[in-house]
């Protein structure tokens, strides 16, 4: 699967929005990351402002998919 997809899919899977990933990516790697950047990752590969999506930043929503996964099955 193209890692823009799968961005796509793991964002609608967490059910967060652009803004509230690019601050969960901050908080995470102490490094900054704008709503900009996380949209450029989702942008059309055709559109100049487009970018392909980082391996690291699909590494890190899936960890947080199954962090959140996990604490729902421990309730």
């Amino acid at each position: 699967m193209e890692t823009r997809a799968r961005f796509r899919e793991l964002l609608a899977a967490l059910e967060i929005t652009q803004a509230q990933c690019a601050t969960l990516i901050c908080e995470r790697t102490k490094r900054p990351c704008a709503v900009r950047t996380v949209r450029s990752w989702l942008n059309d590969p055709d559109k100049p402002s487009a970018r392909p999506c980082p391996a690291w930043a699909i590494t890190l929503l899936e960890a947080e998919l199954r962090k959140r996964q996990r604490n729902a099955s421990e309730r």
